[in-house]
C-alpha cells in the first residue's frame, strides 16, 4: 500500500527581519524618486512617505530624521557599487582569479556594465547621484562612509598585483566616466563606451 502524502506545508513566516528590510529598502528607492522628480530640497520625510506609500511613523520607524535618511542612501550606493564587484569577480581557482589585477577588472566592469535592479525609468547611475547630491547638500560628514568605501576599493586595487600607479590611473578613470554619465559631460555610450571599458580591462591585464 502507498504511503500517504504528507499534507502540505504552509509558507514559512517572513519574519519581521525580512519585512523590515524590505520595507526601508521601499522607502530608500522612494526617497531616490522624489530627489530624482523633485529635487533635493524637497526631499522631506512626508514625501519619501508619500512616494513610498507609507504613513510618515512607517519611515520614521526606520529613520529617525532625514539625515538618517540620507544616511541610508549612501549606505545603499555603496552596498550596491560592492554586489556589481562581486558579481564581475572570477571564480575561485579559475585561470583570471590566478591573474594580477582580477579586482580591478572587476572594479572596471562594475562601472562599464553596472546592473540596474531598478528596472526601467532612471539609470542606477542616475540613482547613485541622486544619493551622493542629497548627502552633499544635507551634511558632508554623511559622505564619509562612501569615503571610507573609497579608501577600502583603492586598497583592494593597489594590492591587486598591477602596478600601484596604474591601478590607481584606472580608478580615477572609472570614477571620471561615472562623474560623466551624471553630469552629463559627454559620457561615451553604444560603441564608444564598449570600445573604452575594452581598452581600460587591457590596461588592466585582462587575460580574454
Amino acid at each position: 500500500m502507498p504511503p500517504t502524502a504528507a499534507p502540505p506545508r504552509s509558507p514559512a513566516p517572513r519574519g519581521p527581519h525580512r519585512d523590515g528590510a524590505e520595507t526601508k529598502r521601499r522607502i530608500l528607492t522612494a526617497a531616490e524618486d522624489v530627489v530624482l522628480r523633485d529635487g533635493v530640497g524637497h526631499l522631506t520625510l512626508d514625501a519619501a512617505a508619500a512616494q513610498a506609500g507609507l504613513s510618515k511613523g512607517g519611515v520614521l520607524y526606520h529613520f529617525p530624521s532625514r539625515d538618517a535618511l540620507v544616511a541610508g542612501m549612501v549606505d545603499k550606493i555603496i552596498d550596491e557599487f560592492e554586489t556589481d564587484i562581486a558579481r564581475h569577480l572570477p571564480i575561485v581557482g579559475s585561470p583570471e582569479s590566478a591573474t594580477p589585477g582580477s579586482f580591478t577588472r572587476a572594479y572596471v566592469r562594475a562601472t562599464v556594465e553596472p546592473a540596474d535592479p531598478v528596472g526601467p525609468g532612471a539609470s542606477r547611475q542616475d540613482r547613485l547621484g541622486a544619493a551622493l547630491i542629497a548627502a552633499a547638500a544635507a551634511e558632508p560628514e554623511l559622505l564619509v562612509p562612501l569615503q571610507e568605501a573609497a579608501g577600502r576599493w583603492q586598497a583592494s586595487l593597489v594590492a591587486d598585483g598591477l602596478d600601484p600607479v596604474l591601478a590607481t590611473v584606472l580608478r580615477l578613470a572609472c570614477d571620471g566616466l561615472w562623474m560623466c554619465d551624471l553630469f552629463g559631460l559627454a559620457p561615451p555610450s553604444g560603441t564608444r563606451r564598449e570600445a573604452v571599458g575594452a581598452a581600460l580591462l587591457r590596461m588592466a591585464g585582462d587575460p580574454t
